[in-house]
């Protein structure tokens, strides 16, 4: 295992055109709609079969490398791979080449929103999204509620985020920056202890 980590780190192809890791990732960020667990199926087909830069394997484990990080599943990985083909250069192209379409999809959709918005039906539509959102947040709410319960400290925490979010009024962000801190001290703590 091991081993194979090492040659999944260190195996760079000269070869391999920044203009073809460019196109390739752009080909893959034009239909990225649903987020970065549905490109998943699309950058196989284009790196493993199509252009046979890497192996299943290595997909699977850049994938996972990918969602360690903060950012973006899709570009986290694009950048991994590309890495992996030209070293830097290729991290570049691959990141660049996932984003493009996306960022002007949004440049477009921003400036065409700007231009609608003294629309009532554009305020209209706007009005009767909001409570598909709300719905689909609470979903989303329910679905992590109900993966933490299993465990004691997993609905302690649970039941704590959503006391200081809804009824202490306290930020997202300091809710999230708390968690990361009481992650690193328990962590630090059962190091010390063995």
């Amino acid at each position: 295992m091991a081993n194979r980590d090492v040659t999944v780190k260190t195996t760079e192809r000269p070869g391999v055109r920044l203009r073809q890791i460019f196109v390739s990732f752009a080909k893959v960020g034009a239909v990225l709609f649903g987020g970065g667990y549905a490109m998943l199926p699309l950058l196989e087909r284009e790196v493993v079969n199509r252009r046979k830069w890497c192996r299943f394997e290595d997909m699977a484990d850049y994938y996972a490398m990918a969602q360690l990080v903060p950012g973006v599943v899709a570009v986290n990985t694009a950048m991994l791979i590309g890495h992996r083909l030209r070293g830097f250069p290729g991290t570049v192209a691959a990141t660049l080449g996932v984003v493009a379409a996306p960022f002007f999809v949004i440049l477009a959709y921003a400036v065409a929103f700007d231009r609608m918005r003294e629309s009532v039906l554009l305020a209209d539509a706007m009005s009767g999204l909001r409570p598909a959102v709300a719905g689909l947040m609470l979903g989303v709410a329910y679905t992590l509620f109900a993966r933490s319960r299993t465990t004691h400290l997993g609905c302690v925490v649970s039941l704590g985020v959503t006391f200081l979010t809804l009824v202490c009024g306290v930020s997202a962000v300091t809710v999230i920056l708390l968690g990361v801190a009481a992650g690193a001290g328990w962590f630090a703590y059962g190091t010390w202890r063995r």
